[in-house]
């Protein structure tokens, strides 16, 4: 993958001088970073140091104390706004961003081929077939065909959270941020997710993940971005960042976990 080539190109992810605080305690302090169509970013980073809070900033799933995120050059944390535009502003955002946690949130009184066409039907108004059409090649594609008229209950962690990709999937979205999505499950259902991802990764979608999958990283990322007690410690090349990190922080870090 070419990093270079990607830098270069406009970013289709501007984050500028981000800052969350809860209460008296500052998550994130003054994140700047960009992330260009079809890149591969990967988060890593201790526990607390800021990685899924600043996902979900980007979804306004938590909102920023300061700072501007701009999404295709869209300012997405407007102020100038009533609160009832900006929450028809903050929906229509949402509909081109994936997100996929650690714990799966399906329904569990549907099934899954319910599960996926739900947010399509509902939410983009697709007639009920053409969604089912798509939630089938969705569920080819990450290898649960069989599994479509099941009840969550009934699927194994890493089943739940291949649905949950696909139902991401089914809103066709520029971006998926991916959240801690295999820190749940037992390590032989790990592999059955990251392949899903992977694939993703190869087909071009831009993708932000927050991972403690090494591995992972360092064959998918196209940047790997170290954090640290809510800043940006380093950021490089995987190839650069595993082999030769520069900061003493990354350093402990690759130390303690590979």
């Amino acid at each position: 993958m070419n990093t270079e080539i990607k830098k270069t190109a406009a970013p289709m992810i501007d984050i500028r001088k981000l800052h969350k605080s809860f209460g008296d305690l500052e998550v994130l302090k003054n994140i700047d970073l960009q992330i260009a169509d079809s890149e591969v970013l990967v988060l890593i980073g201790p526990s607390g140091s800021g990685k899924s809070t600043l996902l979900r900033c980007l979804n306004h799933l938590e909102k920023p104390t300061t700072g501007e995120i701009y999404i295709n050059g869209e300012l997405i944390n407007r102020s100038d706004l009533s609160p009832r535009a900006f929450q028809r502003h903050l929906n229509s955002v949402r509909t081109h961003m994936g997100m996929v946690f650690q714990h799966f949130n399906l329904f569990p009184h549907k099934t899954v081929l319910e599960n996926i066409i739900e947010a399509p039907v509902q939410v983009l108004k697709q007639k009920r077939e053409e969604a089912q059409e798509s939630a089938t090649e969705l569920l080819e594609r990450v290898g649960l065909t069989d599994k479509r008229d099941e009840y969550p209950a009934r699927l194994s962690g890493g089943q739940k959270q291949r649905v949950a990709i696909a139902r991401a999937l089914a809103m066709s979205p520029s971006v998926m941020l991916f959240d801690e999505v295999t820190s749940a499950l037992d390590p032989e259902l790990v592999g059955d997710v990251l392949r899903v991802m992977e694939d993703l990764a190869r087909d071009g979608m831009t993708m932000i993940v927050v991972t403690h999958e090494m591995g992972f990283a360092q064959r998918v990322a196209d940047r790997v971005v170290f954090m640290a007690d809510g800043e940006i410690c380093e950021e490089g090349s995987p190839e650069r960042i595993f082999s030769d990190p520069r900061e003493q922080r990354t350093q402990k870090f690759l130390g303690d976990v590979l």
